[in-house]
């Protein structure tokens, strides 16, 4: 296996000094549970999406005891070799549990043609699709429900004057991006917004999650044609933050509270993929019985509208019978999805 493309982090025991606020569940030896995981190609590092799982996996690593290998290729297709690394290799002495995690629907594609380990000590999980194969764990995390309440939350009391917002997206083949983009702007005009227009970085199914450059550009063209700009496109949100902090327009924030990005970042949508991450690790490293396919909404707590420490809801319309049928509204959305 070449190093080149390999990022190999240190141990969980390691880690234990990186991270405050954790407590081992039990006594493990590190050496009997291994996860690895192989991220996208330059997906940590946005501050965002990625990272968020990342750090999931260092708590979960330092919870429940195991041995973490991370993994980041130059090449999207390089993740099979690094599997097929995994899956032929023979667990080390003493090696109770080992997992192997593609970070991202982006290796979606290989769930149907995938070859599993024949070892019983060994276990694969995929996340976020929507796919269900046998043999394969997977789950997926929605954000419509959070998004449609960002979106919803973004319609200001301007006494009848016309408003509108502008979605920047990574590409319209995402089915998570979709998910928040569709979220957003059903929310928005559900709340009385005159228009949603959405503006998608990248034709590539794979492409506009590093394009930083871009989604500035794009702010900086319409500067003052929106009342609000949400952006769900990986790194590719900080052009957009940085448009906010130079020009003072409002923005949404995503994947966690970005709001120390922009001081006209008011509200986030929070998508906890951490404690998703944390809590499937956990429930297949222990054993725990768990359906192959899990789809997280609205009512797990996993996505929710943050506000900034300085704002509060009180700020904006009362949008309290929306959020009382957030969740039947998503449910909604997915059965008409499916």
């Amino acid at each position: 296996m070449k190093r080149n493309w390999t990022y190999l982090l240190m141990t969980a025991l390691a880690l234990c000094t990186l991270l405050s606020g954790c407590e081992k569940e039990e006594a493990v030896d590190a050496n009997a549970r291994r996860v690895e995981v192989v991220f996208s190609p330059g997906g940590v590092g946005d501050q965002g999406y990625n990272d968020n799982i990342l750090a999931g996996l260092q708590q979960a690593s330092v919870k429940y005891g195991f041995t973490l290998a991370i993994h980041i290729p130059k090449e999207k297709r390089q993740a099979e070799d690094i599997y097929e690394a995994w899956r032929n290799s023979q667990p080390g002495e003493g090696c109770e549990r080992s997992l192997f995690v593609f970070s991202g629907s982006e290796y979606e594609y290989l769930l149907d043609s995938l070859p599993l380990p024949q070892d019983e000590r060994k276990d694969v999980l995929m996340f976020e699709t929507d796919k269900q194969v046998e043999g394969v764990y997977t789950f997926c995390v929605g954000s419509y429900g959070a998004s449609y309440l960002a979106g919803a939350t973004s319609v200001l009391d301007t006494q009848g004057m016309e408003q509108k917002a502008l979605v920047i997206a990574a590409n319209p083949h995402d089915r998570n991006v979709r998910r928040a983009v569709e979220g957003y702007r059903d929310g928005y005009l559900a709340a009385g917004g005159n228009g949603c227009d959405v503006h998608y970085l990248s034709a590539d199914p794979d492409g506009g999650y590093d394009q930083q450059d871009s989604a500035y550009k794009v702010c900086m063209k319409t500067a003052g044609l929106y009342d609000f700009r949400f952006a769900v496109a990986g790194s590719s949100n900080m052009g957009m933050y940085r448009f906010s902090r130079e020009n003072l327009e409002l923005v949404v924030g995503m994947y966690r509270d970005m709001s120390a990005q922009a001081s006209m970042m008011l509200f986030s949508v929070g998508k906890h993929m951490d404690r998703a991450v944390g809590q499937v690790v956990g429930d297949l490293l222990k054993n725990r019985n768990i359906p192959y396919h899990q789809k997280f909404m609205y009512s797990s707590g996993y996505e929710e509208l943050v506000f900034a420490p300085h704002a509060s809801a009180d700020w904006f319309l009362d949008i309290s019978d929306i959020r009382n049928r957030i969740t039947a509204i998503e449910q909604a959305y997915e059965e008409a999805a499916e």
